[in-house]
């Protein structure tokens, strides 16, 4: 019993380095490379999950490298910006091995490819240092031109990968951290300030400006409406002497017989709106008619008590 225990263990542990010397595996996030006598062309790619064949090693090698997108991160460096500003960025990358092939022969592990995509990445900082400190960093995103930094970081990246044969490729660039040093901080807090003093007094001098305009064009309406007022006073001053004028030379023909019609004219004005008065009967010329003796002759004109005769009237002049 203690024997076909043994032997079958030994058989189990025989499989086990059997299968690790004849077969390797590759898992669908991976890709593999099988060299021959650290040699290694087309047919060495193994990209389809699964358990594969080989030779022992050293007849063949297997190289697995990962297809998943991998993170660089660059560290954080100082450099001017157009406009004589200085910045702090720290800069990353994405990237994946596009040609497993390429890159086995060229650089083989993704330490060396970090380092050597590093060194490019430190070189696109050029194009940072083209464009001014408002277009890295405003409040207004249309003024923004990181997108435009990123995509030419990444045409230049990609231009030197293609020169290199890496295998490599980059798939995004961008920048991970934009800060101001001290100084550059208090450039900006004084530019800023002397900024909204310019707003300030511009605004202050518009101001001042439409209250000016706004005043001069009241002040010429003003005199507008009061020439107009003035000139249509005169004309009904003027309409009304020259009526007057024409009633004063009418009444002026018989006076007697005008203060007679101004009397009637009181008298109605008094007599409106169902007002009583309550008159003696001598206060009003008019009511004399009312004393007189029926016997009495009728008087020869108004000029007894201001009457007009009962049988004749003056006629109006024209």
């Amino acid at each position: 019993m203690k024997n076909s225990f043994t032997l079958l263990a030994g058989a189990a542990i025989a499989a086990v380095l059997l299968s690790h010397m004849f077969c390797y595996q590759v898992r669908y996030d991976q890709v593999a490379v099988r060299t021959t006598f650290d040699k290694a062309d087309e047919t060495s790619v193994q990209s389809t999950p699964g358990l594969k064949w080989r030779l022992p090693w050293p007849i063949n090698k297997v190289t697995h490298y990962s297809k998943r997108l991998q993170l660089l991160e660059d560290r954080i460096e100082e450099l001017q910006t157009a406009d004589g500003k200085s910045v702090i960025v720290r800069t990353y990358l994405t990237w994946r091995i596009e040609n497993p092939l390429e890159f086995y022969v060229t650089l083989k592990d993704p330490a060396e490819a970090a380092r050597q995509l590093s060194t490019r990445l430190r070189e696109i900082r050029g194009v940072i240092s083209r464009y001014r400190l408002d277009e890295l960093v405003n409040l207004d995103r249309d003024r923004l031109k990181l997108a435009t930094i990123e995509a030419e970081a990444k045409t230049a990246l990609d231009a030197s990968l293609a020169e290199s044969g890496y295998g490599l490729k980059v798939e995004s660039v961008g920048l991970y951290k934009i800060v101001l040093p001290e100084a550059t901080t208090e450039k900006i807090f004084e530019t800023m300030i002397k900024t909204r003093e310019r707003l300030a007094e511009n605004a202050l001098q518009e101001g001042q400006a439409q209250a000016s305009a706004i005043r001069s064009e009241a002040q010429s309406a003003r005199d507008r409406i009061l020439a107009f007022a003035e000139r249509r006073a005169q004309a009904i001053r003027s309409q009304g002497d020259r009526e007057a004028a024409a009633e004063y030379g009418q009444f002026a023909r018989n006076e007697e017989f005008a203060i007679f019609l101004r009397k009637i004219e009181a008298l109605g004005k008094m007599l409106d709106h169902n007002t009583t008065f309550v008159l003696s009967a001598d206060s009003l010329g008019i009511l004399d008619w009312f004393n007189r003796d029926p016997g009495e002759s009728q008087p020869e004109g108004p000029a007894a008590g201001g009457t007009m005769p009962r049988d004749r009237a003056p006629e109006p002049q024209p």
